[in-house]
Parts: C-alpha cells; structure tokens; sequence
C-alpha cells in the first residue's frame, strides 16, 4: 500500500506514525499519470503506449442511410474519446469513463472494443475512488477477454490486455502468469515487462526480480521514463542508494516537470533521511500539478517528520479535497490529530480509512490506540487491535497497543503474553518493558519492577507515556 515512516519516538504510544503515499501499484497506471510530461526525446520513445486500441471500427449499422453514416461517425468519436492511448488518470477519469459508458450502451462495438472499454472504465472508477463497480468492469474484461482470446493462437496485446485486468482486480498469481505469457509471445513486450515489474515490486516486494524486468525494458527502451523511475524505486528499497538516485536523477532531468518522477526521488530522498531534499520534490511536483494527492499527502509527512504537524494538516486537508477516496489522506490526517491531541478527530479520520480501505493494518492499530485515550469503547479498540494483528502478524506495534489495552481491561496476564511477544524478537523495546513490568506488578510479581527500571533506562519519557493514560 505504501512505505511506512517511522515518526518522533515521544509518541510511541502511536505506534507507526505516517504512511507515504507511494506512486501507485498498478503499471497501467503509473503510464498513465506520465502522459503530458514532455523529455527531451519523443514521448512515443519514452513512454511505452498500449497499440492503439481501436483495433476494430465500431460496427456499422445495417442501413447505409447518412444518419446511419453519421451515427457511426459519432460511435467512433465516443469510443476514441474512452479508449484514447493511454489509461485513465485521476484528471481525465470522470470524462473517460461517461465516455465508455455511453459506448458501450449503444450495444454497437465489436467484442475487442466491449472488452477494451470495460478495462479502461474500471481504471477510470478506480480512480474516481468506485472501486465496486471497477471491480465489476475488470471482472467484465477478463471474460470477454477469455472469449476472444485464441488459446491456440493467442494474440499478445490481448493477453497482456487481459493480464492487466486481472491486475487490477488484484488477481496477482493470474496476472504474473499472464504478463509471462504476453512477454513469450512477444519478447520486446516492453509495457508487459514493465508491468510485471511493477507489480512483483508492488505486491511481492521482489525488488531483484522487478529489477530485471525494468532492465529488460531499458534495453528496449534506454529512455523509458517509467522504467527508470520504477527501476530507481527499487533500488531505493533495497537501499541501493546510489543506483537510486543515478535512476531517478536521470528520470527528472528527462522530465523536469514530470510529478510522478519527483515525487518518487522525495521517496527515496526520504528513506535515505534527507528530508529538506525530499520536501524541495514534492514542493516541485505541486508546482507542476497543483492538485496532485500523493505530492499533498507526502510533503504532510514531511513536515511532520520534521516537527511541524500543524502545517501538515491543510495540506491533508486539501488532498481529501480533492481526492476523498484516498485512505492515506485520512490516516495521515488522524496522526496530525493525535499528535495534537484531538482524538475525537482522530478517531473519525481513522475511521474513515478502514471504510476507504479495510487492508489498512496501521489504522486498525491506530483507532484502537485512540478509542484507549478517550477512554471509551475499549471492547471496540480490542476488536480493532485484533484486526491489526490479523493483517500485520509479524508488527510489534501491534502486540504493544494489544498489551496496553489489555492493561485497561484489567487483564494483566493476557497483556503479560502480547508484552512477552514483543520482547522476544526485540528485547530493548521500552513501551514492551514497561507494559510488561506493569503487567507482572499487578500479577504480585515483584520481578516487574526490574522490567520497568530497564525500560526507564533506554528511554525515561516512558513512565510519562503510560501515567499519562492513567497506568501507573
């Protein structure tokens, strides 16, 4: 979903502090979002555009009447005007996607076009946040798909068409096969190398496999600036620093006022701790798309990494203005709150990221952390703690905020177990130590005070942290 930054350790009772908006998981739509960013050589050459996908005229009417003519002069209009090149971006979504819809209510488009116009409104829905009725287009696509495909003779782009609906709707087994097969059928496929790619770096955080992809596709296409930016991406995660930064410096200069590619080296500036430098990308992708979310929801990160939450909070403001769709808009913005202390404003906005995305891991913890300051509901914030340990199993976060509430509860031993699962994989976690401490203390174990005095020593804010709750 995104990469995860950790915030001020004063407020480790917050557990993960901001999550950065990444560039996007899908390939189609990282493509997508480039268009209209002109390098120095032809976007043609830099851009790896889908065969335009008017593969058959709309099918004519019977009669050979002029209205008849003109009907299917307008057919034509309209199914261009859904389908175009390239896939739907967030600025062009709303106009696609009633363009598609009103082609295909004419029942008059030949079986390639119905598929290529239900694949192109999902992109569309999904980016104007309807993601139920994406779901519906793209399971559409894949079976009109299914039927026009020859198995024993299979035409590339239709695979790779296929490949990015199943894709889309997050079938990634299928959609990893069906790029291979595409890449088989034609090797210099670059938009099908390139797709893989993203998605194996995306949903399998296989960076070394993604980057050869991105290799394949550079190789084809030296100046592919998705390529390079997905490639420099990768690296960045793999804390290939210089790699990174050679990859991403060279997308920028290809497109100096591409957003997507200076959001993407702020990413990287982030990770690497150079936040000034980080803030300076996404201040130069607003000036190039004002209205640009990710940009919005990472310079938020930004400022509050570097101690600034108040200022963080209009620019949140602003990006779920625009976008209201956008889970990490709404996450982030709870932070901000918490860390101001206006949980019942937390509270919301965390709520409104688990209806907007129920994968959403931290907001579960969050909300529960936040339903325990306020005191209230703390059935509820146990609930929503394990939920965040079923979608994060392996997140100590989770097993301190699952402590913690247990503490409220009165339930000192269950507390004691989650405290003690922290602490086996990391045993100099304060909170961890603390809680457990506590937790032995109220069993009539006097060894918890070792615990707590342990705890004060690696950090001392950590008595306030729990007084400060009322667990004392």
């Amino acid at each position: 979903m995104g990469e995860v930054v950790t915030g001020n350790t004063r407020f480790l009772l917050l557990s993960i502090a901001l999550v950065v908006g990444v560039v996007g998981y899908l390939a189609v739509d990282h493509v997508a979002r480039l268009r209209g960013a002109p390098t120095s050589r032809t976007v043609g050459k830099t851009l790896p555009a889908p065969t335009p996908p008017v593969a058959t005229p709309p099918v004519a009417p019977p009669s050979a009447t002029p209205a008849a003519a003109e009907s299917n002069v307008e057919l034509k209009k309209t199914y261009d005007a859904c389908v175009m090149k390239l896939f739907p971006t967030r600025e062009d979504a709303e106009a696609r996607a009633a363009a598609c819809s009103k082609a295909l209510q004419t029942r008059q488009l030949a079986p390639d076009q119905v598929a290529m116009a239900r694949l192109t409104r999902g992109i569309a829905r999904t980016a104007l946040g309807d993601r139920i009725l994406a779901s519906e287009d793209y399971a559409a696509a894949v079976q009109h798909y299914d039927q026009l495909i020859n198995p024993a003779n299979p035409d590339s782009l239709s695979v790779y068409r296929r490949a990015v609906a199943l894709d889309a709707s997050g079938q990634t087994d299928r959609a990893l096969d069906e790029y291979g097969n595409a890449i088989k059928l034609d090797p210099k496929a670059s938009l099908a190398f390139l797709s893989r790619g993203v998605l194996l770096a995306a949903r399998r955080r296989a960076y070394d496999r993604a980057i050869e992809d991105f290799d394949r596709v550079l190789v084809l296409e030296p100046d592919n600036l998705e390529a390079l930016v997905a490639r420099g991406d990768a690296f960045s995660q793999l804390k290939d620093e210089a790699r990174a930064m050679a990859d991403l410096n060279r997308a920028v200069a290809l497109a100096p006022g591409n957003a997507v590619a200076l959001i993407a080296r702020g990413q990287a500036e982030s990770r690497r701790g150079n936040q000034a430098e980080a803030q300076r990308d996404y201040e130069a992708a607003l000036k190039a798309n004002p209205r640009n979310v990710t940009a919005l929801v990472n310079l938020a990160a930004v400022n509050a990494l570097r101690g600034d939450v108040v200022a963080a909070i209009p620019l949140l403001d602003r990006a779920i203005e625009i976008d209201s769709g956008d889970p990490l808009a709404f996450y982030n913005r709870g932070y901000a709150h918490f860390r101001l202390k206006q949980y019942d404003k937390a509270l919301a906005d965390y709520s409104a990221a688990i209806d907007l995305d129920r994968t959403l891991g931290l907001a579960f913890n969050n909300r529960a952390l936040t339903r325990v300051v306020l005191d209230k509901e703390l059935k509820a914030a146990l609930d929503d703690a394990d939920e965040a340990l079923r979608l994060m199993p392996i997140n100590l976060d989770v097993r301190e905020t699952r402590g913690f509430i247990f503490l409220k509860l009165n339930e000192p031993a269950q507390a004691l177990v989650n405290y003690d699962a922290a602490l086996a994989l990391d045993p100099n976690r304060a909170l961890a130590l603390y809680g457990r401490g506590l937790s032995r203390l109220r069993m009539g174990d006097s060894g918890g005070k070792a615990d707590q005095q342990a705890a004060e020593t690696i950090s001392p804010d950590v008595v306030e942290e729990f007084a400060q709750y009322g667990l004392k």
